[in-house]
């Protein structure tokens, strides 16, 4: 199914714009993260709704989204992997903030330990995308601290136990899915942007 879209979509592209090899190849990968994307983000939200955990799932998307696009992190180097830490992270931990409240206490312990990880680690970067740039991760990770004082204060303000859950676990979650620690344990290169310079 998958590559009846991708080669459908690709025959509906030439009609309309000539592509080499080139763009081809650029196309077809782009369409394929499209299609995986979109399945994956079906069946998340199916279980979401079989667990009754709907309301969970998009508080938990919100704020781990936000924090996860600037300081990126550990992705899994294979489809099933890729697929148990998808459904692990979106369905298990919405079903975890659904039943276990955090005391107020653990948050702020939680959100002074996420400055200080995303200030050493900030932002994480895999060999597939090394971030090259010495500007662009002293601005991701400026961005991710301060996203990470936007929930703090969000957390002080909030009363609502589902809110406040769900910005601790996703703080939880991307304080290990950039830390040095993951990558050795997974044997997934850290910092990728130094082997990078050091190739050429």
């Amino acid at each position: 199914m998958k590559e009846r879209f991708i080669n459908s979509s690709l025959e509906l592209i030439n009609k309309y714009q000539e592509c080499d090899h080139l763009k081809t190849v650029k196309l077809k990968y782009g369409l394929e993260g499209l299609y995986n994307f979109v399945i994956k983000f079906i069946i998340v939200f199916t279980i979401a709704i079989i667990l009754k955990t709907l309301p969970e799932t998009l508080l938990f998307l919100l704020f781990y989204a936000g924090i996860r696009t600037f300081s990126f992190g550990f992705h899994a180097n294979s489809s099933l992997g890729c697929w148990i830490s998808t459904l692990i992270i979106y369905n298990l931990i919405p079903l975890i903030i659904h039943n276990l409240a955090i005391p107020k206490y653990v948050g702020y312990i939680t959100g002074i330990i996420s400055i200080l990880t995303f200030s050493l680690f900030a932002p994480a970067d895999t060999p597939k995308r090394p971030l090259i740039k010495k500007e662009m991760r002293q601005k991701c990770k400026l961005t991710s601290i301060s996203i990470i004082l936007i929930y703090l204060i969000i957390y002080y303000f909030s009363t609502n136990n589902l809110i406040n859950n769900a910005i601790v676990y996703a703080l939880i979650i991307q304080n290990i899915l950039i830390n040095p620690i993951t990558y050795k344990i997974t044997k997934t290169k850290f910092n990728n942007y130094k082997y990078y310079h050091s190739k050429n």
